[in-house]
This record gives C-alpha cells, sequence and structure tokens, in this order.
C-alpha cells in the first residue's frame, strides 16, 4: 500500500485515541516499512524490481520474513505497547492500544493488496499470504488504497487541503499501477537499492506532510 494510505490510518486512531500523539501514530504506522528498508540496505532481505518495470506488478518482494511477516508485526505490536504500559504515562492503556494498532495495521493493509509474498513466520516460507492484486489488478488496488485513505480522512473530519493532500498523493503515484500512464517509472528498472531509498524518502515526505496538515484541523 502507498505510503499516504498507510499513514492516513494514524488519522482514524487519533480519532478514537485523541489522547495519543499524531506524530507517533503515524511513525507506528511505518514502523514496518522502516524495518524493511534496513533489512534490505543490509542485504538481510531482498528486493528485485524487474526490467521492464511497468506497474507495481513488476516489484517483486522475493524475500522479507522478518520485516513483512504476520507474526514479526504481532510480537513488534505487543512490545511496543508493553513498553508504553512500562514507562507508565498517564492514559498508559490507550496509549499502547493506539500504538500497538498503528504497527499492526501495516501489515494487515499490505495484504489487502500485496501478491502472495507475505510469511506467516520468519523462516516458514510454505505459506505466503496476500490478495494478488499487485501482481493481477494493480489498478483495482490503487482504488482500494485512495478509498482507505478518503475513509481515514472522513472519520478524522479532516480538512480540504488535508483531503487534497491525501488524493493528491495518491494521484501523483498513479502510474506505478498503470501500464498505460508513463510517469518515469521504467528509471527504477533494475535498480533494487534505488527503489528502496525512494519508498524511504515517500514514507518520511508523506509522514511529515499529513501530520503538518492534520495539525490545521484542529483534532491533533
Amino acid at each position: 500500500m502507498q505510503a499516504i494510505n498507510h499513514v492516513a490510518t494514524a488519522l482514524i486512531l487519533k480519532r478514537k485515541f485523541p489522547e495519543t500523539p499524531l506524530f507517533g501514530l503515524i511513525i507506528a504506522t511505518e514502523a514496518v516499512e522502516y524495518l524493511w528498508v534496513t533489512l534490505n540496505l543490509l542485504g538481510v532481505e531482498k528486493t528485485i524490481v524487474s526490467d521492464p518495470m511497468k506497474t507495481v506488478a513488476d516489484v517483486h518482494l522475493v524475500h522479507m520474513p522478518f520485516s513483512h511477516s504476520i507474526a514479526t508485526s504481532a510480537v513488534f505490536a505487543i512490545v511496543a505497547g508493553l513498553i508504553v504500559l512500562w514507562m507508565g504515562r498517564s492514559n498508559a492503556i490507550a496509549m499502547a492500544v493506539a500504538l500497538s494498532l498503528a504497527i499492526f495495521s501495516h501489515i494487515v493493509l499490505d495484504l489487502v493488496v500485496h501478491a502472495p509474498d507475505i510469511a506467516l513466520l520468519p523462516f516458514f516460507s510454505g505459506i505466503k499470504l496476500g490478495s494478488g492484486l499487485y501482481s493481477n489488478w494493480p489498478l483495482m488496488a490503487f482504488g482500494i488504497e485512495t478509498l482507505w485513505g478518503v475513509m481515514c480522512w472522513w472519520v478524522y473530519r479532516g480538512s480540504g487541503p488535508l483531503l487534497v493532500l491525501i488524493l493528491g498523493f495518491s494521484i501523483v503515484s498513479l502510474p506505478v499501477y498503470s501500464v498505460a500512464i508513463d510517469g518515469g517509472e521504467t528509471v527504477l528498472a533494475g535498480h533494487d537499492t534505488a527503489f528502496v531509498l525512494l519508498i524511504l524518502a515517500q514514507v518520511l515526505g508523506t509522514s511529515v506532510m499529513l501530520w503538518l496538515f492534520a495539525r490545521r484541523t484542529g483534532n491533533v
């Protein structure tokens, strides 16, 4: 799922758990992605961008048993929640639940659109999960992702500029989902590390921009 729609999940959680800092929720929704970037750069996990690259179907997440396994995400979420509880802050229970849900939301949303490349457990390659939308129906994946971002904005009761931001980032990513639109993505063909770094830049940019625009709504 595109970074903007992952981080938009923080808007729903902020609405339901208002005592939790929005920026913390935003970071938590992409914690799995930060781990994925790190492990790819270290060579522990592997992403291959086919040449030619026409759509997201040509991006193959061939080995990511740690960052994107369901069990790892669950443990990551639980540990983060326990750390918040251990810190003993006011409203610790609500904050722990919110941050745990934010972390685990990433793998849930990826299951909705990914090719079957998500493991149940590290070192267990027998079953890989994912709807297959990225590999078979990327435009359908685009529609679902965009609708999710809009729904997050609606639940948050966000401002008009915030909606424009969410839709703007989604529209900019459309060439990655459509063979008919050339958005320059072909330059990434065969450049696996460059692709990973681009995703990192996208995550950082959307996180900061969403936080800044969401603050104007007054729900932070």
